[in-house]
């Protein structure tokens, strides 16, 4: 297990699975749905238990939506059970498990024809898995879980979950609590409409106000069957994805048409997966583990080497690249109204599949426009990146005077600033560079923006921006060196273009700057240098990072940043990134990920 004293996390104490809507089916080809990927479910399961099995997991927690027929279904409810059973019978470690709304009626809601939980349901719930809500301790956290499904209900067991619950957290004070329960709190906004998936008032108000009374320090729900991350309070708050189907309503997030053969987004198999989350002795880090969907059969094995997953931001205390965020990271969609399961309002949602992505690959760095400040909503996530171990360097054309008491004001969730100027205008700005490092005091590292002469274009047109240094331009290096103190002068930017030789380059910018106590913060492009031809070549992109990544971890005063994060398929510069148009892996993020496993 990695070191990671330094980030803060202390002595690893033990791991544990979250699992969440493995709806499984009364057998392996009947099922009561009308969508084919329904169907896959057992067996998507099956490779889920025996995934976790080649992992060191001390216990799973199920999250509910253990069974797709309802208890209503009667014999169907009950064939759906004894298979679960069966195929968790393979699983070498305790699972924890709490109803969802498949498995005990749904939460109430008005203007829809979902059951809700009823006496009759909580006596099938309890006939097949025993207690509705329960608690367990390990390793000094102690877990609730909770039936969601009881919150706003009227029945007497709500009542009686209250108190068991405000029992549970005085008998745990001082202690460290998660709290686990199937139907999501919210979606994007604490305060936002109530709808399907998220839940009503006043119920909402309750179960928020627990997390701040009490600083719980996790919080798991599922139902949604999407990836979303936030923190309320003190507390981390996690939204599973399905192990058995995607929402597909929730393509509504992805810029792009649903994948080939996908169902229209409900088979986006590569977002199917569940959660490995690190107790650490001063906190802990959740990893997705993707399963793309794979599937056994019963009595099969499963084949292959064991997926590693990279160090979380936290535990990497030697990130070997960073990637520019260019796209928005942090977007929000609405929903609109489906007929399925909402038909009277839109419901907003953030994309995080980039955050996820970049929690894969064990990124630490990343690079945020000026503008990110600018946005309310993006100016709030900031704190959270930092929180969830990442270091963020704000990027931007010349010194933004009229913007530096909001740069100051989040300056303690950044890591530093890159500031691009014309070269012209340099030794005349320090004035304005001391100003700006005296009111954030984030170190800067200076970009020159190129000029016409800088681009050989073979007589072709290009009108493009380029910014950074060459290796050649080592008296301006020296001139940047000058600079006093008061402008806060960190490091130079470097410019590493798409047919460079990248060991080369990296070198030779660390040459450069190491003899004047600066460092370079170097753009490794996957974009080409036309405008007009896309680059796809995934194998050239893997291998030209790969060389970079390598190359950093040999070089004590030179960091990388790539500029792709997500696919650019349509404008300027066309090229693959980490992640496609749906969010999903490209060989880039495996290739990223696998180094950054090999480098703990």
């Amino acid at each position: 297990m990695v070191n990671t004293g330094k980030a803060g996390l202390g002595r690893f104490v033990y791991s544990f699975a979250v699992i969440s809507d493995t709806h499984v089916n009364p057998d392996e080809d009947r099922c009561n749905s009308p969508f084919p990927v329904n169907a896959r479910a057992n067996r998507r399961f099956r490779f889920v238990v025996a995934d976790i099995n080649r992992r060191e997991v001390d216990f799973v927690v199920h999250l509910g939506d253990l069974l797709h027929p309802v208890p209503e279904t009667g014999e169907l409810f009950a064939q759906a059970a004894e298979a679960y059973r069966a195929i968790v019978s393979d699983l070498t470690m305790p699972i924890h498990v709490l109803p969802g709304n498949h498995d005990i009626g749904d939460t109430p809601i008005s203007g829809g024809p979902a059951s809700p939980t009823t006496p009759k349901m909580i006596e099938a719930w309890e006939k097949e898995f025993g207690a509705q809500y329960h608690s367990f301790e390990k390793g000094g956290v102690r877990f609730l879980l909770l039936n969601a499904q009881l919150i706003n209900s009227g029945l007497h067991d709500e009542a009686d979950q209250r108190r068991w619950v405000d029992n549970e957290l005085a008998a745990a004070q001082g202690q460290r609590v998660m709290l686990m329960l199937h139907h999501p709190a919210y979606l994007c906004y604490p305060d936002e409409l109530d709808h399907y998936d998220n839940t009503d008032q006043p119920g909402r108000g309750w179960l928020l106000g627990l997390l701040e009374k009490h600083g719980i320090e996790a919080m798991f729900s599922g139902h949604a069957h999407n990836f979303w991350y936030d923190r309320y309070s003190e507390t981390d708050y996690y939204l599973a994805p399905a192990t058995s189907f995607v929402r597909q309503d929730y393509s509504e997030m992805l810029r792009a048409i649903p994948p080939e053969g996908s169902e229209f987004g409900r088979n986006d198999a590569a977002k199917l997966g569940y959660f490995l989350v690190s107790v650490y002795e001063n906190g802990h880090v959740t990893k997705f583990v993707r399963t793309n969907g794979a599937e056994l059969a019963p009595g099969e094995k499963p084949t292959g080497d064991l997926q590693p997953l990279a160090p979380d931001p936290r535990e990497n205390t030697r990130p070997l690249i960073g990637f520019d965020l260019r796209k928005n990271w942090a977007e929000i969609s609405e929903v609109p109204p489906s007929g399925g399961l909402d038909e009277f309002d839109r419901k907003p949602v953030r994309n995080d599949y980039h955050l996820l992505a970049l929690q894969e690959m064990g990124i630490r760095d990343v690079r945020l426009p000026l503008h990110d400040l600018l946005d309310p909503v993006r100016r709030a996530r900031i704190g959270l990146l930092k929180h969830l171990g990442f270091r963020i360097t704000l990027f931007g054309y010349s010194i933004p005077e009229n913007h530096l008491n909001l740069i100051a004001s989040v300056a303690d969730n950044l890591f530093d600033w890159e500031i691009t100027l014309n070269w012209r205008d340099v030794e005349g700005s320090v004035d304005a560079l001391s100003k700006a490092y005296e009111k954030t005091g984030l170190p800067i590292y200076i970009s020159r923006m190129r000029t016409k002469e800088d681009i050989k274009a073979d007589g072709t047109y290009f009108h493009v921006i380029n910014h950074g240094f060459d290796t050649q331009d080592r008296h301006q290096i020296e001139i940047l060196a000058t600079l006093p103190n008061s402008c806060g002068l960190a490091g130079a930017v470097f410019r590493l273009g798409n047919t460079e030789p990248v060991a080369d380059r990296l070198e030779a910018a660390d040459r450069v700057v190491t003899p004047h106590g600066l460092k370079a913060s170097v753009h490794l492009r996957v974009a080409g240098d036309n405008p007009a031809i896309p680059h796809r070549d995934d194998d050239a992109t893997n291998a030209r990072v790969l060389e970079a990544m390598g190359t950093s971890a040999m070089l004590k005063n030179t960091r990388v940043f790539c500029d792709t994060l997500a696919d650019v398929d349509r404008g300027y510069f066309v090229r693959n990134g980490a992640i496609n148009r749906y969010n999903n892996p490209r060989p880039l993020l495996e290739t990223v990920r696998a180094r950054h496993v090999g480098n703990k």
